[in-house]
């Protein structure tokens, strides 16, 4: 099958790329054995850069996973994902994360380079992009009880990366990177981009190589103004992903991007709904909201809230419990220069 889809008209290979029958690379495998225990793979959901996801079973308990599979090619991009893996491991098991369950480096029979599988938790359910699109294809907003119960579960999360020692920054929190289980609980997913380092670069150098970094761990439209104007020198760090959150949290308030897909508008750090004197929430949400998603997308890192101040105000609204706030003595993270 692998060469007759190899010699395919390329309108047919596109049709069963996106039909999730093969991938970019046209070779999947159809099971794996990790560490021993043997898994079969049932189709290709989901692929980008140098990795592929895949849906199947554990063929020992029936057990439902996901199979995450890197080609690596090259010491930098096994560190990579060798650090993705030990971060991933550290923070399972955890009600907010998608659960991690084991992980090897394998060669495979007529393979030229080696390839590290991981093998998870397959969460069932829609992404939460799947489901806001929906929403706004329908033309049907979310309810207020829908909007606090994905606020506090993307806040459950993104609270245990914060609460780590040293923190982790997820550094990609965007909808498409939470996950609904069968029970419809939002988990995070794909600690690719996620790093227990911050970026202060001083010098042409560094400033130059963060953003090659940055670049490839970063989504635009989610990205903190100190992750895209780097000559500001500003500290990139956990506050990355509180801004990410007020982004998300704006996207499901008023069903829209607070920027457009432009690095000026996004480094001025002012979104759309809240330039001018009119820029409360809309009905039924309390217009605390709007205050509380200011406390987030601030433009100085230095002046933006954390979690756990966050958590704490959006309890207030949604009467949801708060985190709670980590005790002195965590490591800190480390400096990338």
């Amino acid at each position: 099958m692998g060469n007759y889809l190899g010699s395919c008209p390329e309108p047919l290979t596109q049709l069963l790329r996106c039909a999730g029958v093969i991938g970019s690379s046209g070779n999947h495998p159809d099971g794996i054995t990790v560490n021993g225990t043997s898994y079969t793979t049932i189709k290709l959901i989901g692929e980008g850069g140098y990795a592929f996801v895949y849906e199947g079973f554990n063929n020992v308990n029936g057990q439902r996973v996901a199979l995450k599979r890197y080609i690596c090619s090259g010491d930098t991009q096994c560190r990579d994902v060798n650090e993705e893996i030990d971060i991933y491991r550290s923070m399972s098991p955890s009600a907010s994360v998608v659960t991690y369950y084991d992980s090897e480096v394998i060669t495979r029979r007529n393979t030229s380079e080696p390839e590290i599988w991981i093998t998870m938790e397959y969460c069932e359910g829609p992404s939460l992009q799947d489901y806001i699109n929906t929403r706004i294809q329908l033309s049907e907003s979310f309810s207020v009880k829908e909007v606090y119960e994905i606020i506090d579960n993307v806040v459950q999360a993104i609270g245990h990366l914060h609460s780590q020692s040293p923190p982790i920054s997820h550094w990609d929190i965007k909808p498409d990177n939470f996950l609904f289980t069968h029970g419809g609980i939002l988990k995070l997913c794909d600690f690719g981009s996620a790093s227990r380092i911050y970026y202060e670069p001083k010098r042409e150098a560094h400033i130059s190589a963060a953003q090659d970094e940055l670049n490839s761990k970063m989504t635009l439209l989610y990205r903190a103004p100190e992750s895209l104007d780097l000559w500001s020198k500003q500290r990139i760090d956990t506050k990355a992903d509180i801004w990410s959150l007020g982004v998300l949290i704006y996207v499901l308030v008023f069903c829209e991007m607070p920027f457009e897909a432009n690095t000026v508008e996004i480094i001025d750090g002012v979104p759309r709904r809240f330039r001018s004197e009119i820029n409360s929430c809309p009905e039924p949400f309390a217009p605390l909201m709007a205050v509380v998603m200011k406390t987030m997308l601030v433009k100085d890192p230095q002046k933006r809230a954390d979690i756990f101040t966050v958590s704490e105000a959006l309890s207030q609204i949604t009467k949801l419990d708060s985190l709670t706030r980590p005790s002195e003595g965590l490591e800190t993270q480390r400096p990338r220069f």
